[in-house]
């Protein structure tokens, strides 16, 4: 049977080779939007092949296979977080306030990339579990640490430096960092599962972090004082 002449133009079109970079790039696009359109479930080699419109055996020479995809998505995600920390430890000064920044931070990254979210906080995916965990896995061979790990060692450090300074009350940096990450944490899951609920987004940012850092403060802080 012969094909109607629109498909037998487009199949005379020389497809055009792309760099390996921006193939990749290419491939992590059609990857994400998958994501968005229904979930890891809808994620395969082929629909990825299918929306870039390669082989599938094309993609196995950017990525070993999905979980890798995956993981790339990943570091993007906290690619975008580590830029936006180091942008804060740049501009602000006093370091309470930078850590409360942080955390903003965190939170609009996370609602601005609701299904990078979602995959490496709120999906079982065996192949992210190095890019979900904040330390090192046990038995973990990789000395390379993740974006992920690089993202969490920032507010690692900014609260190690608080409680040595005295700037927050005694305590595990590494428990109190954990529960300020779980906060942020919770923000981000109600507002981008619950889309329909009329939140007040900074109200709510602001009081859940006004009670957490009251409580982490000292008695006599002038920070206590102060909303942020």
């Amino acid at each position: 049977m012969t094909s109607c002449p629109v498909a037998r133009a487009l199949a005379a079109v020389p497809r055009r080779r792309l760099p390996p970079a921006e193939r990749r790039a290419q491939i992590i696009e059609a990857a994400t939007a998958l994501l968005g359109e229904g979930g890891i479930e809808r994620l395969s080699m082929r629909n990825i092949a299918r929306r870039v419109g390669i082989t599938q055996a094309a993609i196995y020479q950017h990525f070993v296979d999905k979980e890798a995809i995956l993981f790339a998505i990943a570091e993007g995600f906290f690619n975008h977080l580590i830029e936006d920390t180091q942008r804060v430890e740049r501009e602000v000064a006093d370091p309470v306030e930078r850590l409360r920044r942080s955390m903003r931070n965190y939170v609009e990254n996370g609602l601005a990339h609701p299904d990078e979210y979602r995959l490496v906080f709120m999906t079982h995916a065996p192949g992210l579990k190095r890019q979900g965990a904040h330390r090192p896995i046990p038995g973990d061979t990789e000395i390379q640490p993740t974006k992920g790990q690089i993202a969490y060692g920032h507010m690692q450090d900014q609260v190690r430096e608080l409680v040595a300074s005295g700037l927050l009350r005694e305590g595990d940096p590494e428990v109190i960092a954990e529960a300020i990450w779980a906060a942020g944490h919770g923000i981000v899951a109600l507002l981008i599962t619950h889309v329909d609920f009329p939140w007040s987004k900074d109200k709510l940012f602001d009081t859940q972090m006004d009670m957490l850092f009251k409580g982490l403060l000292p008695e006599g802080s002038p920070s206590r004082k102060t909303p942020g």
